[in-house]
């Protein structure tokens, strides 16, 4: 109970200090369950919205390509650009404290018996990632999937699953979460328990960058009290993500 009156008092100060006005925010294309342009939703827009709500903002969002995100950001003049790191161009200044995790994992059916304990063991199947996926991984990737029998990225992530799922390719990587919003979406929930993962790969920590510095303070002092609170924990099951948990050390991550 305590909890919750402490959030509620941390929104009201902060909706009273800070100066409310239409923020314009900047998010990838398509990435369920984080980002669903088709109704302004998923993980990721719903907690922009919700903590920026405690600030008395409201955003307006504009998608674009993937890796696109801070250099449009710049060029309309945006105030917030999601899904970043250090290497997407924005200033450290900039950039939040990490506000979503994303777990990149290689995926193969039960059936096929793939034994994958190291990212060098990729070099050995047929391997289908993401968009990007060789500099957002490094260069051990990179070499694996090299030396890979068959190697492609797809921007269509759905398409990655269709494939695995129908014995095209022998492993896919991708993000769990995303994995899985497709592969119910495609085969039920059943879909999940014939696939092994493989989780060769560290966990990516992705900031905002927000123009305005004293914005940003005021979002991360937000964010720290929003992810302790009840609000969290139902976004966190409303968009089913059972491996992005309310433990994730945030504030400690590099």
């Amino acid at each position: 109970m305590y909890r919750i009156k402490t959030f509620w008092l941390l929104c009201l100060f902060f909706g009273q200090s800070s100066h409310s006005k239409e923020l314009l925010l900047v998010a990838g294309l398509e990435k369920p369950p984080y980002v669903i342009p088709a109704n302004n939703s998923g993980f990721e827009i719903e907690l922009m919205r919700e903590v920026l709500s405690i600030l008395e903002h409201e955003i307006t969002v504009v998608y674009v390509p993937y890796g696109r995100t801070y250099e449009i950001m710049r060029q309309i003049k945006a105030d917030i650009g999601l899904t970043l790191i250090a290497k997407s161009g924005a200033k450290n200044e900039m950039l939040t404290m990490p506000y979503v995790v994303y777990r990149n994992v290689a995926i193969s059916q039960k059936k096929s018996a793939v034994n994958i304990t190291k990212i060098s063991d990729l070099n050995k199947h047929s391997l289908v990632a993401f968009q990007s996926a060789r500099k957002v991984l490094g260069n051990e990737f990179a070499n694996a999937s090299e030396a890979s029998p068959l190697y492609f990225e797809l921007p269509d992530q759905k398409r990655q699953v269709e494939l695995l799922l129908s014995d095209k390719v022998e492993v896919i990587v991708m993000d769990i979460n995303i994995f899985k919003y497709f592969a119910k979406s495609i085969g039920g929930p059943t879909q999940i328990s014939k696939v092994d993962i493989h989780s060769i790969f560290p966990s990516t920590y992705y900031r905002a960058a927000i123009t305005s510095p004293s914005l940003r303070d005021s979002f991360n002092q937000a964010f720290a009290k929003y992810i302790q609170s009840d609000q969290y924990t139902q976004l966190l099951e409303k968009y089913d993500m059972s491996y992005l948990l309310k433990t994730d050390s945030f504030s400690n991550a590099r």
